[in-house]
């Protein structure tokens, strides 16, 4: 695998979030061009009444660093502010937060970038992700061929749903970037009940056998001719 290059970019823009359109919604990228690209876990509820102020954060992170950052959000069912009357979980979100160390009493909105420990933790308060993408950036590391697997995961944006809100409850609020399964192979993604087509991508992801951490990723629309 080529050595990876950085592009460092100085300021965070503050554009407001909102829905990407159809064309402009997934743009891929060519995993040979040897541009690093990282993903930014975003651990959220919809008991979570902060976490609509992360989850706009995290947008405009993704959109500062476009075509570097992706944003995969994790809705892990043994946390409770995921627990209660609506359902945003998948077993892959809760299989991935408990591997890091999640619980009942980890305190959301919570990040982590590229499935990696930042000053010692694995969850972040959303304070520091401008911080930890910036620096991710800067990163210069080489990854070893021989250590690397392909991970598959399934994204639906613009999940239409209800969000605790710090001024009451939205009925009609969109979850971003909503995490769906993972597979190992593209061949057996299986696309959920519910979901819709036409609102899903597929993270093809390079993962670090040895320590489980991302070292490459980039964005394709999904093939519903082959997908089931």
């Amino acid at each position: 695998m080529k050595r990876f290059l950085y592009i460092v970019l100085a300021a965070l823009c503050l554009a407001g979030c909102e829905l990407i359109p159809d064309e402009e919604r997934y743009k891929p990228v060519d995993s040979h061009t040897g541009t690093r690209c990282h993903v930014l876990l975003e651990f959220t509820g919809f008991r979570c009444v902060n976490c609509p102020a992360a989850s706009e954060l995290a947008q405009n992170l993704q959109q500062t660093y476009r075509g570097q950052l992706y944003v995969v959000a994790l809705h892990p069912a043994s946390n409770p502010f995921t627990q209660g009357k609506y359902d945003y979980t998948c077993p892959a979100a809760d299989s991935i937060y408990q591997w890091m160390g999640g619980d009942a009493s980890t305190p959301f909105p919570a990040g982590n970038v590229d499935m990696k420990p930042y000053e010692g933790e694995w969850f972040a308060n959303s304070s520091e992700w401008p911080t930890m993408v910036y620096e991710a950036m800067n990163e210069t590391e080489i990854a070893n061929p021989d250590q690397l697997k392909t991970s598959y995961w399934l994204v639906e944006d613009s999940v239409l749903g209800v969000q605790a809100m710090p001024d009451g409850v939205n009925d009609h609020y969109y979850h971003r970037h909503v995490l769906r399964g993972v597979w190992d192979e593209e061949a057996a993604i299986v696309v959920p009940e519910g979901c819709r087509r036409e609102y899903l991508s597929i993270l093809k992801l390079y993962i670090d056998t040895k320590d489980k951490h991302i070292v490459q990723a980039y964005e394709t629309t999904l093939d519903i001719g082959t997908h089931h």
